[in-house]
């Protein structure tokens, strides 16, 4: 039975999601035209849910596209040799989506 998301990325499969197809697809075409995009809104209301859409789109739709989702705020208050070999080690880990690309 599906139920409300209340916190946290939601799961179509376990939570009544509203689609944003409109919004995926002009994400979409943003990212295809090289234009700069911030996703901004209150506390949840779904930009990480969105996002993770955005990439799974990309993953299964458009495979001229490698997104690499990174998470900067792990980084906070990390000295510059620290935040180096964080983002290396991030970029180096083997995706589920591009197995045995790294």
């Amino acid at each position: 039975m599906r139920r409300f998301g209340t916190q946290g990325p939601v799961h179509p499969e376990k939570n009544y999601v509203v689609s944003r197809a409109t919004e995926l697809a002009d994400f979409v075409m943003r990212v295809k035209e090289g234009r700069y995009i911030v996703i901004f809104a209150p506390r949840q209301t779904g930009k990480t849910t969105f996002f993770q859409r955005a990439l799974d789109v990309f993953a299964d739709e458009e495979p001229d596209y490698f997104p690499i989702p990174l998470n900067f705020e792990v980084y906070e208050d990390c000295t510059p040799s620290v935040f180096y070999t964080g983002l290396y080690e991030d970029l180096t880990i083997p995706s589920p989506n591009y197995p045995g690309l790294i």
